[in-house]
């Protein structure tokens, strides 16, 4: 006689969790390890039909191109201008 051994792996797809009055809400641990956020670690929100999206960023090149300047505007323009308006500490 054999005994076979099974193993069964459960992944937490969802979960409930409350919304502060300030606005936030806390991502359940497993989730957290599994996504490998830790804190002060930054995270992009995404919001869809109806959803979020929560993805953990490496670096700030992560978000490259998620935003677009406004028409006329460009990169050296802005840093002119805040050499000309702001002192550095």
């Amino acid at each position: 006689m054999t005994s076979n051994t099974f193993y069964i792996s459960i992944t937490l797809v969802f979960s409930i969790t409350t919304l502060t009055q300030k606005g936030q809400l806390t991502i359940p641990r497993v989730m957290r390890n599994k996504l490998g956020l830790e804190p002060r670690k930054r995270v992009r929100v995404e919001m869809g039909k109806g959803h979020l999206k929560v993805k953990p960023i490496e670096d700030l090149l992560d978000i490259a191109g998620m935003y677009k300047a406004p028409k006329g505007k460009n990169a050296l323009q802005a840093r002119e201008y805040m050499e000309s308006h702001y002192k550095r500490g």
